[in-house]
C-alpha cells in the first residue's frame, strides 16, 4: 500500500527532504478507515521512528564531542532542511488522525496527547525552536570546553568532581575554587544566552497565543495530572518535611568532619572515611561487572544491558569536549538505548549507571507497543520515566558488593552516601530548581535580569539548603542556577526527578517486603509506555502518585530507618 522506507536511520541520513516528502503526502492522500487504519499508523510511525532515531543520533554525536564543527554543522543542517519540515508534515498527519473520529487499541492516551500538541503548534515556531536547540547546543560547548589546571595537567572541570570527595579539606576546597574561578570566565556567556533564551521562549509562548511560557511548557510536557499550585504545594511540603530531617543528616556530617561550619566543598566528601575515593580506571571492566549486577536483580535486566555494552551503546569515558551531562537516549528504529555520561567513581555506579540503565530498561519493555506514539521518550510521562531510573539506584545498590564492584564495607558507604544524599541534597535541591523556574517564568522582566536570578537563587539556596555556609562566596552562590543544564535546555523538566523519587521509594519499599512481586509491578508498569496516564502508571508499579506531607514522611521514615540499619 504505502512506498517502502530505508530500514536504518544510517541510510535515512543520507536522503534529502524531495526524497522524504512523498512518504508524508502518500500518508496524507490516504483516506482513514477501520481497515487501512492499522497499516496506515504502522508507515507514520516508522517514519516517525527513522526521523527521531536520526535526531538522536545527532545529539549523541554532539554531546560526544562538542569541538566536532563537521557534526554541528550536520546537525543544524538537519534540523532546518530535514526535521523542522517532517514536523509540518507530522502536525497535519496529527489532524488528520483526530478528525477521522477513529481511536487505534492502546491509543487513548497518545490521542490525547496528539489533541494538545495539535493546539500548540504554530508554524511560525518551528525555526524558533530550532533557534532554541542551536543555543542550547552552544551552552554545551562552552561547558565541554571548560578545561583548567590541575596538579600539572590540563583536565575538563567535570574531573575535578574525583578531588571535591578527598579527605583532605584544602585540596577539596582548591578544587572547588578552581572550578569556580574557571565558570567566572563563561559566567558573561552564560547570561547572554540565558536572556535570549527567555526572549525566545517568550515569543514561541506568544506565538501559541499563551501569555507565558510555563503555560506553553505544562502543555507541552503534557502535564494533564497536576499544576503549578500543586507544585508549590510540594514545594512546602519539602520544606516541611524533608529540610528539617536533612539538617539533622547535615549536622551529623559537620561533626563527623570535625569543622565549625559546612562549606560547599564539604558536601560529597565521605565523612566516615580517611581515605580518597578510589578512581575508577578500567570503564570496561566495571560496565561487565554492571551487568552482572543487574543479572543479580533480574536476568533480564542483565540481558537487556549486556546487549548494550555488545553493541557499543555505552559512552561512560572521561575525555576533553566530551558534554557535562548524563543520559539515556532511545533509538527508536534499533528498539535500543543509548546511555552517555562520565564515570570516574564508585558512587557514579549508582547515579549514573544504575540510573541510566533503569532509563535504558524502560525502552527494552516497552519493545511490544507497535507504535512510536505509544512509547516515545516525549510521550511516556516523564514523572514515571524518572521511576524506572531512580528505582534501580534503590534496587541495584544492594548488590554492589555481590556483583565485585567493591567490597561489603564500600558498598555499606555508598549506599548511606546515597541515601543521605536523597533527602540533604536530590529533594531540595530539585525543589529549589522548580521554585526558580516557577519564579522566573511568573516574573518575567526581572528573569532577564541575571542579578536578580543569581538573588533569588540566593534566597532559594538559604531556604532548601540551611545548613550549608557560603559566607564570602556569594559571587558563587549567585551563579550556581548557570550551571543547571535543564534550566537552558529543558525548562521545568525537573520537578519530576522529585515526584518520581518519591515513587521510587514506594517501589524500593515494595521490592525490600517482596521483591518477585515489586520487580513484576515494576517491570509491567514500564511495559504500558505512553499509553496511561501518571497517576495510573504509579499505581501499576504499586505506587501513589503525590507530593504531600503523608507521602514525604513515609520517604524521610524509610531513609532514616535504612540509614539506621546501614549503621549510619
Amino acid at each position: 500500500m504505502f512506498s517502502p522506507l530505508p530500514q536504518t536511520s544510517e541510510e535515512f541520513e543520507l536522503l534529502a527532504w524531495p526524497q522524504i516528502e512523498p512518504w508524508y503526502r502518500e500518508l496524507l492522500q490516504e483516506t482513514l478507515t477501520p481497515t487501512s487504519l492499522s497499516a496506515w499508523l504502522k508507515q507514520w510511525s516508522d517514519l516517525s521512528a527513522l526521523i527521531d532515531e536520526t535526531m538522536v543520533r545527532f545529539e549523541i554525536s554532539s554531546t560526544q564531542n562538542t569541538a566536532d564543527e563537521d557534526v554541528a554543522r550536520r546537525k543544524q543542517q538537519f534540523l532546518q532542511q530535514i526535521y523542522a519540515p517532517a514536523q509540518t508534515q507530522s502536525q497535519q498527519l496529527k489532524e488528520q488522525l483526530l478528525a477521522s473520529g477513529l481511536e487505534p487499541e492502546g491509543f487513548t492516551i497518545p490521542l490525547r496527547n496528539m489533541g494538545a500538541e495539535a493546539g500548540l503548534y504554530r508554524e511560525e515556531n518551528l525555526a524558533l525552536l530550532n533557534q532554541e536547540k542551536a543555543l542550547s547546543d552552544e551552552y554545551y560547548q562552552v561547558g565541554g570546553a571548560q578545561m583548567v589546571d590541575w596538579e600539572g595537567k590540563k583536565v575538563s572541570i567535570m574531573s575535578l568532581h574525583v578531588p571535591l570527595r578527598d579527605p583532605e579539606r584544602s585540596r577539596r576546597e582548591l578544587a572547588w575554587h578552581t572550578t569556580a574561578q574557571r565558570r567566572f570566565v563563561d559566567r558573561q556567556k552564560m547570561e547572554a544566552l540565558w536572556i535570549e533564551k527567555m526572549q525566545l521562549r517568550q515569543r514561541i509562548a506568544q506565538n501559541a497565543g499563551l501569555e507565558s511560557y510555563r503555560e506553553y511548557r505544562w502543555q507541552k510536557l503534557l502535564r494533564f495530572d497536576y499544576t503549578a499550585a500543586d507544585c508549590k504545594a510540594f514545594h512546602q511540603a519539602v520544606e516541611q518535611v524533608i529540610v528539617p530531617a536533612s539538617n539533622q543528616i547535615w549536622e551529623r556530617r559537620r561533626q563527623l568532619l570535625n569543622v565549625d561550619t559546612l562549606r560547599p566543598w564539604d558536601l560529597n566528601v565521605n565523612p566516615r572515611t580517611t581515605q580518597a575515593p578510589r578512581a575508577i580506571t578500567n570503564v570496561d571492566e566495571v560496565l561487565q561487572q554492571c551487568a552482572g549486577l543487574f543479572t543479580l536483580v533480574h536476568p533480564d535486566l542483565g540481558r537487556y544491558f549486556q546487549t548494550l555494552l555488545q553493541e557499543k551503546l555505552v559512552d561512560l569515558e572521561e575525555r576533553p569536549n566530551k558534554a557535562h551531562m548524563g543520559y539515556n537516549l532511545p533509538l527508536e528504529v534499533k528498539r535500543r538505548a543509548f546511555i552517555f555520561g562520565h564515570l570516574d567513581l564508585p558512587a557514579e555506579i549508582i547515579s549514573l549507571v544504575c540510573h541510566e540503565a533503569g532509563h535504558a530498561f524502560h525502552v527494552f519493555e516497552t519493545v511490544g507497543l507497535p507504535y512510536i506514539q505509544q512509547r516515545q521518550e516525549g510521550a511516556v510521562p516523564i514523572e514515571f520515566a524518572e521511576v524506572a531510573s531512580t528505582s534501580m539506584e534503590f534496587i541495584g545498590s544492594m548488590y554492589l558488593q555481590q556483583a565485585g564492584l567493591c567490597t561489603a564495607e564500600e558498598e555499606r558507604l555508598l549506599r548511606i552516601q546515597h541515601l543521605e544524599n536523597m533527602l540533604t541534597n536530590y529533594l531540595p535541591t530539585i525543589i529549589q530548581g522548580d521554585a526558580f523556574q516557577q519564579w522566573a517564568y511568573e516574573n518575567y522582566e526581572q528573569a532577564l535580569e541575571p542579578a536578580q536570578c543569581s538573588q533569588k537563587w540566593i534566597e532559594l539556596t538559604r531556604i532548601y539548603q540551611p545548613s550549608v555556609d557560603w559566607s564570602g562566596l556569594e559571587d558563587e552562590a549567585g551563579m550556581g542556577w548557570l550551571w543547571i543544564s535543564h534550566f537552558f535546555d529543558e525548562p521545568f523538566y525537573y520537578i519530576e526527578y522529585a515526584f518520581a523519587a518519591i515513587g521510587a521509594y514506594q517501589v524500593w519499599n515494595n521490592y525490600l517486603q517482596d521483591p518477585e512481586r515489586a520487580l513484576q509491578q515494576y517491570r509491567h508498569a514500564l511495559s504500558l509506555g505512553a499509553t496511561r496516564n501518571v497517576p495510573d502508571l504509579y499505581q501499576a508499579a504499586g505506587a501513589k502518585f503525590a507530593g504531600n506531607v503523608e507521602i514525604l514522611e513515609l520517604v524521610r521514615d524509610l531513609t532514616l530507618q535504612q540509614l539506621t540499619t546501614l549503621g549510619s
